[in-house]
């Protein structure tokens, strides 16, 4: 993975093929790689990689996450921007996230929520207005 992007986010998760599919059906990232405990997608110009815990045994969380199984993401949400709010909550929830809140308008965006694997909360938007929005 390139190394130019101003900013990056690891995440850590039980079934690394499973979350980076998800991001990438849901919130329209870009998977740039994929090995065993090991992924790499783009989000714009962010990083983000996702690694299983035997990537990093000295990683803080390691022994509370692999004995408690704490969800991963708790404490975090993950912003994405997408095309349509409406095809993407409807992707989440096909693959099987919670639905936190369905499409909702607010200050010029439609929004939702979804939970999705390991526990991560996305929150997908669009820019919406709906006298011209579709």
């Amino acid at each position: 993975m390139a190394a130019d992007g101003q900013f990056g986010i690891t995440l850590w998760s039980t079934e690394v093929f499973a979350l980076a599919e998800f991001l990438q059906k849901v919130a329209g990232l870009e998977i740039e790689q994929r090995h065993p405990g090991f992924a790499a997608l783009r989000a714009g110009e962010a990083a983000i990689t996702v690694h299983d815990d035997e990537s990093y045994r000295g990683h803080p969380w390691f022994d509370a996450l692999s004995r408690e199984g704490v969800a991963r993401g708790i404490g975090a949400e993950l912003r994405f921007r997408v095309a349509s709010v409406a095809e993407a909550f409807a992707a989440a929830r096909k693959l099987g996230a919670q639905s936190i809140a369905p499409p909702f308008e607010i200050d010029g965006t439609l929004e939702c929520q979804v939970m999705g694997p390991d526990g991560y909360v996305l929150s997908l938007w669009q820019v919406w207005n709906p006298s011209t929005s579709a």
